[in-house]
């Protein structure tokens, strides 16, 4: 099956998407940010991409912008200082690198490969 490319949407109709697809958490505007507990970025509602048929043919789907994250909205959570401060608490105790917390970009997905 072929991936669907994300749809250009005007930001009134995102935002309209975003918060008739998300049943987890109430979006008011596309600078909102979340937690994504899948790949540990912290993503806006401008980036989060739509993506389906707006025909009818496909369902509309909202995922997480991350590289090779394919996680959806039960999946996002309110970055607050609570939520942000359990991976940097597990990564102490594990020795292991902290999730990285800035936004998904283009440029910072390529450059660490």
């Amino acid at each position: 099956m072929a991936l669907l490319a994300p749809l250009e949407l005007a930001e009134k109709d995102k935002l309209q998407v975003l918060q008739r697809l998300d049943k987890f958490r109430t979006w008011r505007s596309l600078d909102e940010k979340r937690y994504c507990l899948a790949c540990g970025k912290v993503i806006s509602g401008e980036q989060i991409q739509v993506i389906g048929d707006t025909r009818g043919n496909e369902p509309l789907r909202v995922i997480c912008p991350t590289n090779g994250c394919h996680s959806i909205p039960m999946d996002w959570v309110r970055p607050t200082d609570e939520v942000l401060a359990k991976p940097m608490l597990a990564a102490e105790r594990c020795d292991v690198p902290a999730p990285h917390l800035q936004d998904p970009t283009p440029e910072s997905s390529t450059a660490s490969r």
